[in-house]
C-alpha cells in the first residue's frame, strides 16, 4: 500500500534535493525513500525492511526495480 503524505522542508534542503536529483537522473521521491530505507536499516533486520518493500497488490517486480531493490528479496 502506498501512502502519499506532505511535510514542510526548509527551502534550502528543497532546492539541494531537487538539485541532486536532477544530477543524479532521479526522482526527489527515490531519493527521500532511500533516504528513509537508509535511516530504517540502521535499527531493522533486513526481513523487516524487504516486508516495507512489498509492492501493493497487483504490483509486480518492476515496483521494487524502479527504486532499485529488484535484489532485496533474494
Amino acid at each position: 500500500m502506498s501512502i502519499k503524505t506532505s511535510f514542510i522542508i526548509p527551502e534550502d534542503l528543497y532546492r539541494e534535493l531537487k538539485r541532486r536529483a536532477l544530477e543524479e537522473g532521479r526522482t526527489m521521491k527515490e531519493i527521500l525513500v532511500d533516504a528513509l530505507l537508509n535511516y530504517l536499516s540502521s535499527n531493522l533486520s533486513k526481513r523487516e525492511i524487504v516486508d516495507l518493500l512489498k509492492p501493493i497488490e497487483g504490483a509486480g517486480p518492476e515496483d521494487l526495480e524502479e527504486y532499485g531493490y529488484e535484489d532485496v528479496g533474494g
